[in-house]
């Protein structure tokens, strides 16, 4: 039996794997550096910071939800959800009118009134305490000197 000749590798087949294997290195590398220069998943901004918090209550309108207002003027919603004296859980997708009818349904506006001051105290700057003034020394009481005897005034003769 005669052996078979081996076949010639192709130079497209062996130009495209080279090839192939060329890019495989070139991207590879550039994701090894872009994770590198990446370093992980940035950490989300903290609490109402990401933003701009807004000072004016005078935009709050009854669409509002409270964990909107929250983010907008920075406020945690348990304060204001504590103000109202109404329970988070279920409510935190309720518009301020919504929360209104069920909660203060004699009341009309107590919800945005209340949210309002809420905030209003929550950004306000702190008292600061009355100073008490210092308590002025007294100087110690001086004795008062004895009295000298006076020797009794002469007479002064009338005038001619």
């Amino acid at each position: 039996m005669a052996e078979k000749p081996k076949p010639k590798p192709n130079p497209i087949i062996l130009g495209l794997t080279v090839f192939g294997c060329l890019l495989i290195l070139f991207f590879g590398l550039r994701v090894l550096r872009a994770v590198h220069k990446f370093n992980g998943v940035p950490k989300p901004p903290p609490f109402a910071a990401a933003e701009e918090i807004e000072t004016d209550v005078d935009t709050i309108e009854e669409w509002m939800t409270i964990p909107f207002i929250a983010r907008t003027y920075g406020v945690p919603p348990d304060i204001l959800m504590d103000e109202l004296e109404i329970p988070m859980e279920g409510n935190h997708k309720k518009s301020l009118k919504d929360l209104n009818q069920e909660y203060y349904p004699g009341e009309s506006g107590y919800v945005i009134a209340t949210v309002k001051a809420t905030i209003l105290a929550y950004h306000s700057p702190p008292v600061p305490p009355t100073p008490i003034p210092p308590a002025t020394p007294v100087p110690p009481a001086s004795p008062v000197p004895p009295a000298s005897p006076v020797p009794p005034a002469s007479p002064v003769p009338p005038k001619p």
